[in-house]
């Protein structure tokens, strides 16, 4: 339970939820930094940039209004400045913040979402395409390659074997003719004698 109040915790307030105290934080370090340069201003620019950062609403939690607060006390002490010109504080609710930063939050949600499922249905793709192509593929592979090479070599060796008696059938035909040639040549040399 501390860990979770120690998440809401920023800027010495506690916070509600941990989009607002995520907010508090941002601002903290928006403070800081605004703290160095409005201290260069004198009172009619100091005023001019507190009704700036009123106008564009950059604040909207305890430690933002606090240092508006706190440049509004310090405009009011400065004589240069006519207090009838600086504009009272806007406090906005809570609540209404929550939701406009959820809100804002949702879609980039949704499209980081959206884009996982399109990145995950891409690879699952591709897993099984890869598959599919070990599978149907003619090509050894570590899981086949002794069956594939000797089927290789059998296919080789039966194709040799027919070539083998297709050639001796071949050289016993010409030896026949050769024969049957000779057969004629004796037989019509001793018929002319």
């Amino acid at each position: 339970m501390s860990e979770d109040k120690e998440k809401l915790k920023a800027a010495g307030f506690i916070f509600s939820n941990e989009v607002i105290s995520e907010k508090a934080r941002k601002e903290m370090n928006a403070v800081s930094y605004l703290k160095g340069e409005l201290a260069k201003l004198d009172g009619p620019h100091l005023l001019i940039a507190y009704k700036g950062l009123i106008d564009k609403d950059v604040f909207d939690t305890a430690e933002g209004y606090s240092f508006l607060k706190y440049v509004q006390q310090k405009l009011i002490a400065d004589d240069s400045v006519d207090n009838s010109e600086i504009p009272p504080i806007p406090v906005y609710d809570s609540s209404e913040v929550v939701k406009a930063n959820i809100e804002q939050m949702e879609p980039v949600w949704k499209r980081r979402f959206f884009t996982l499922i399109t990145v995950t249905i891409a690879l699952l793709a591709c897993l099984v395409f890869m598959f599919v192509l070990t599978a149907t593929r003619d090509s050894p592979d570590i899981l086949n390659y002794k069956q594939k090479l000797v089927d290789h070599y059998a296919r080789w060796d039966e194709s040799l074997t027919k070539r083998e008696e297709q050639v001796r059938k071949r050289e016993e035909e010409l030896m026949e003719k050769e024969d049957g040639a000779k057969d004629s040549k004796e037989g019509t040399e001793n018929g002319s004698e």
